[in-house]
């Protein structure tokens, strides 16, 4: 499941096959890296992409919704954090941590250019039994 940074990648580099693997539903598209997206837009054509590639993740039940259970886990994996660094602000992180959570519902994968960051959050999930990995965020590493 990508985060953010690799569909920023992908879009800022016009990666095709990236776009055709999610409208083919080979990809997950999270709710909330859309949010992010729509909110860095730069162009009504950015905006237009975006609307393809979430109708089309979600006409192929691959959009990534956080479910209760998501918000829940993620509130618990943030209070954790907190407990053990002391100094972590939860809304800063709680974009992040809402992926990390939704992927390990489905056992994904996050790609993301920022690997350190989702690692010490996935880490932290994977201690709590949850099933998630990161991976490398370029879409022309995995994308075709």
């Amino acid at each position: 499941m990508p985060d953010t940074t690799a569909f920023v990648h992908a879009i800022r580099e016009a990666h095709q096959p990236f776009f055709d693997a999610v409208l083919r539903g080979q990809v997950w598209l999270s709710a909330v890296v859309a949010c992010e997206l729509y909110a860095g837009t730069r162009s009504a054509e950015e905006g237009r992409l975006l609307d393809r590639l979430l109708h089309g993740a979600a006409a192929r039940d691959r959009l990534l919704v956080p479910s209760v259970e998501d918000w829940s886990a993620a509130g618990r994996l943030l209070a954790r954090r907190v407990r053990l660094s002391g100094t972590l602000r939860p809304r800063d992180h709680l974009a992040d941590v809402l992926i990390v959570v939704s992927a390990a519902r489905v056992g994904g994968e996050i790609l993301t250019a920022n690997r350190a960051h989702f690692e010490t959050w996935a880490n932290l999930a994977r201690r709590s039994g949850m099933n998630v990995t990161v991976g490398r965020g370029e879409p022309s590493a995995w994308g075709g």
